[in-house]
């Protein structure tokens, strides 16, 4: 019965073709969250699934080897920052987790020293978000510079919020 439950959950992985919680699919299949937890790690102890890292834990199907070279060649957002695989590797995929995370991702806040790229890194959060559909393809990228703000914080929430 156990095995069935755990093809039943790899299958609704493979179905969905995104990242998901253990609640998400409990949900979607009627089952209890914890055994759905347990078939989960057992899956991803056997190669079969993702395990995304954040709060909460994300499980996304491994993509077959001609999945991964399509996505390999089309998510390319964050090759552009020099060290995205070694330096800021932990970076990037904290960034990757707040665009996924579910329903519509996290809202986040760039801080640094002047110079340091995060504008540059911010422009690849949203590449990624358009990669991976989080956002759409015609979905505006809209930057703000707080530091043009300092005297004036008002002038800033009004371009963010509007006035009335």
């Amino acid at each position: 019965m156990a095995t069935n439950r755990k093809k039943l959950v790899l299958d609704h992985l493979n179905e969905l073709n995104k990242a998901v919680t253990a609640k998400d699919i409990a949900a979607a299949l009627s089952l209890d969250r914890t055994n759905i937890s347990r078939y989960l790690n057992e899956l991803y102890k056997e190669n079969q699934i993702k395990k995304l890292p954040g709060r909460p834990v994300l499980y996304q199907a491994t993509l077959s080897d001609e999945d991964k070279e399509e996505e390999d060649h089309n998510k390319k957002a964050f090759s552009r920052l020099i060290g995205y695989d070694a330096s800021l590797k932990e970076m990037v995929q904290q960034a990757e987790s707040a665009i996924l995370y579910p329903p519509n991702g996290l809202h986040t806040i760039i801080f640094g020293q002047t110079g340091t790229g995060k504008s540059l890194f911010a422009e690849c959060m949203y590449q990624y978000a358009v990669e991976s559909k989080a956002l759409s393809a015609d979905a505006p990228f809209i930057t703000y510079n707080c530091a043009d703000y300092a005297q004036n914080p008002q002038l800033l929430f009004g371009h963010i919020f509007g006035v009335k």
